[in-house]
């Protein structure tokens, strides 16, 4: 039983990994982005040798969770996770342990696959000047897991796999800063910046570390680790913080494994905790207008549609592959 746990935890960790398209095999169906398309990261976990390596893929949804199409990526071999979309409506997506950063233009187009650094990006923040924040997924100098089968690659040179940082890049790709930030590792100790928000005009870096139970915040301006916005480490209706999305408003949905929670960015309060049915609850993201959050359980591959006003699922779908579903966005049209 313990192993078995420790198994599917160990999977939920690492929910943001990435895939490869064989495309002989898989033909992509997916149409023009229309305002309130859903996306879903729902990588194929089709490579026997590598239990998080895969066909990259995101289901197009409509508004409703109704299917439209489907698109088969290029240029990953890992689960594909951190879907968001940038200022311009380009989606932006990472396969953390590839890794690579995938860019998908609003007609459905994948543009070329850019080279931004040999580190594993794991999330992407646009700052009001044009900056790039990517946060850093892994830390330490763990190159492995006795629970799954997959490797995570050392840094050229170096004996770590990461250093648990957030690094900005100018639009054009080029590396501007690093920001020694703080992460705690989650459950296992590798987990390191795996959702970022920025907050306070750019000068707060909210973050999260998969499968942890804070949430921590860095001031960018003045180059320190601030105290935590949040601790959960007593709270037993928060076993763990996954995955971090911002509402238009600023709020923060964060998904729990039981479910999701809002908090408030500045107090760090709890405005509301939502907790769904079973666990593996790991993706989420609000809707664009901030009335929804939209979540995915890595475990079942559901995925739903909540009303913030009074929890009520309002539409349901399944992508069909489990241990897979690890990314959420919604086109703002």
């Amino acid at each position: 039983m313990i192993r078995t746990c420790i198994t599917l935890v160990a999977g939920l960790l690492l929910a943001a990994a990435g895939g490869h398209a064989d495309t002989a095999k898989y033909v992509s169906t997916v149409k023009p982005f229309a305002k309130g398309d859903i996306l879903v990261a729902a990588t194929i976990m089709d490579n026997p040798d590598d239990d998080h390596g895969g066909t990259g893929r995101l289901i197009q949804y409509d508004g409703n969770l109704q299917p439209k199409g489907e698109l088969y990526l290029t240029g990953t071999r890992h689960k594909v996770g951190g879907l968001t979309f940038a200022p311009d409506k380009t989606l932006w997506a990472f396969s953390q342990l590839t890794p690579a950063v995938v860019e998908i233009a609003p007609s459905g187009v994948q543009k070329p696959v850019r080279t931004f650094s040999d580190r594993m990006y794991s999330s992407v923040t646009f700052g009001r000047d044009g900056s790039l924040y990517f946060g850093e997924h892994m830390m330490g100098t763990q190159t492995g897991h006795p629970s799954v089968t997959t490797k995570f690659r050392l840094l050229p040179g170096r004996d770590v796999i990461g250093d648990g940082h957030v690094f900005r890049h100018s639009p054009d790709g080029r590396l501007l800063d690093e920001y020694p930030t703080q992460a705690n590792g989650g459950m296992f100790g590798f987990l390191a910046v795996t959702s970022t928000v920025l907050a306070d005009d750019d000068t707060r870096m909210i973050f999260v570390s998969e499968t942890g139970r804070r949430v921590m915040q860095y001031d960018l301006k003045n180059r320190r680790q601030l105290p935590d916005l949040a601790d959960f480490t007593t709270n037993p209706d928060v076993p763990m913080v996954l995955v971090m999305n911002p509402a238009p408003d600023g709020r923060l949905l964060i998904s729990t494994g039981k479910g999701f929670l809002v908090m408030d960015p500045k107090t760090g309060a709890v405005i509301r905790n939502y907790p769904l049915e079973g666990m593996g609850w790991a993706a989420v993201s609000s809707s664009t207008d901030g009335q929804y959050a939209i979540v995915g359980n890595f475990f079942t591959g559901e995925i739903v549609k909540v009303r913030l006003a009074d929890a009520v699922i309002v539409a349901r779908n399944n992508v069909g592959q489990r241990e897979s579903l690890s990314g959420i966005a919604q086109y703002p049209g």
